[in-house]
C-alpha cells in the first residue's frame, strides 16, 4: 500500500475535520476534503489529484463547476447525491490546497462520504 493511500486510508478512519469555520482548503490537514456551507469543496494534498468522486449527505447535487477542477480541465459530473471528477487528457489537480470544486446543492448538506481520490496513475 503506498504512502498516500495509507495516508487517505487513515483520515477516513478518524473521521472528517471539524466545522470549525473552514473557508480554505489550506486550513486542512493533508489529504483532506471538506464541504463549505455554500457547496465549495475544499482540499488539501500533497499528491497530484487524477481524479475524484464523493457522495454529498443529505442535499441532492444539481451540478459542479470551476475550483481547481475546472481550471485542470476536469469532466464533472453530478448525479443525484454524487460527484465525479476525471479528465479525458490525463490532466491533473496539482499537489496543494484550495477549492476543488463548486457545487449547486438542494437541501441541508451535512458532509461528504464514499470519498475515492486517485492520483494520476488511477490510483
Amino acid at each position: 500500500m503506498d504512502k498516500f493511500m495509507k495516508a487517505l486510508l487513515f483520515l477516513l478512519i478518524i473521521g472528517p475535520v471539524s466545522a470549525q469555520d473552514i473557508t480554505d482548503g489550506c486550513e486542512l490537514p493533508d489529504l483532506n476534503l471538506f464541504l463549505g456551507a455554500n457547496g465549495s469543496v475544499f482540499y488539501n494534498s500533497s499528491v497530484a489529484i487524477g481524479g475524484f468522486q464523493f457522495n454529498v449527505d443529505g442535499a441532492t447535487v444539481n451540478g459542479a463547476s470551476g475550483g481547481e477542477a475546472g481550471s485542470a480541465g476536469f469532466m464533472v459530473s453530478t448525479s443525484s447525491s454524487m460527484a465525479l471528477g476525471f479528465s479525458l487528457t490525463g490532466s491533473t489537480i496539482s499537489a496543494g490546497c484550495g477549492t476543488l470544486v463548486e457545487l449547486a446543492l438542494t437541501g441541508d448538506a451535512t458532509g461528504l462520504s464514499g470519498i475515492v481520490v486517485s492520483d494520476a496513475a488511477g490510483n
